[in-house]
């Protein structure tokens, strides 16, 4: 009996970190369908994501708001022009989607001189990712949205020869090196890619960052959540400038991630259930705009 009770309560202190993500972030639509809560309580393929370079560090700390301990580390050595890592988790076709995530860049973090790419939400024909426009060598920088790709135009909205950087444009969307952050972003589909419907908003520890609801993205849907950097194909591209500002350690940090679909029956979540689970292309098939 006394064993029973034993697993019972150590039952009872994981339930909460699961029950807490869907909370914590509180700019979810209500009534989405859920599909990933990830605490990083061990490697990311314990949820499903796919670690495409086993680059990604497990590592305990503390500090994390959300599910400590387990943390993901992603990491830029001094001097190198390649490092980090990529993670992808896929999912059925759906027209909108909810990305809710903890992370940290270490308070050496310097950042590119153009834009840091951190998290992409994209489709079979678009790619989203938002970046940290200017690098985070002062201390702090703007959390940006860009739709990274010269397939579409969204002129008539953000700035860039076709619109391609969507600025916070509610709150000051700033982010800082050096403590966790509460990142949330929702997506919506455009009915087509030039039909300037789309939406996408995010979030910085609960305050409105951005807000723009006549974009150009996504018009086949969306299926896919990924992370990279994309250090590995900096190469020598305007802005990029590896391997002469990074003097310091460079690391990104998640401590949690939460995935969910607003407005899409129970049978969206996962990898499974209708709809076109076919990952899309990889960013590097694509013509991307240079972000500087």
């Amino acid at each position: 009996m006394n064993y029973l009770k034993l697993i019972l309560v150590l039952l009872a202190l994981t339930m909460p970190v699961l029950a807490e993500a869907h909370s914590y972030f509180t700019n979810e639509p209500a009534g989405a369908t859920q599909i990933l809560d990830c605490p990083f309580s061990g490697a990311p393929s314990t949820c499903g994501i796919e670690d495409v370079y086993s680059s990604a560090a497990f590592t305990s700390d503390g500090t994390a708001p959300l599910s400590p301990s387990g943390t993901i580390r992603s990491t830029l050595n001094p001097g190198n022009s390649q490092g980090g890592m990529q993670l992808d988790r896929p999912y059925s076709m759906v027209r909108e989607t909810f990305v809710g995530m903890t992370w940290q860049a270490n308070p050496t973090f310097q950042g590119r001189s153009g834009g840091n790419k951190t998290f992409f939400v994209r489709g079979p024909d678009s790619i989203g990712v938002f970046v940290i426009q200017g690098g985070l060598a002062s201390g702090s920088g703007p959390f940006v949205w860009s739709h990274n790709s010269s397939a579409l135009n969204n002129s008539h909205a953000c700035v860039g020869s076709i619109g391609e950087l969507c600025y916070p444009n509610v709150g000051s969307g700033t982010v800082f090196r050096g403590q966790w952050t509460k990142l949330e972003a929702y997506f919506k589909a455009s009915t087509t890619n030039t039909s300037r419907d789309g939406i996408v908003k995010w979030w910085i520890d609960g305050q409105p960052a951005g807000n723009y609801t006549n974009l150009n993205y996504a018009g086949a849907g969306l299926n896919n959540w990924t992370w990279t950097e994309t250090w590995d194909g900096c190469g020598g591209a305007v802005g990029c400038d590896l391997g002469v500002v990074n003097t310091q350690t460079w690391q990104h940090r998640i401590d949690h991630l939460y995935i969910s679909a607003p407005n899409c029956p129970g049978t969206c979540g996962g990898g499974g259930g209708g709809g076109d689970t076919t990952p899309p292309g990889r960013a590097t098939g694509l013509v991307v705009t240079q972000l500087n």
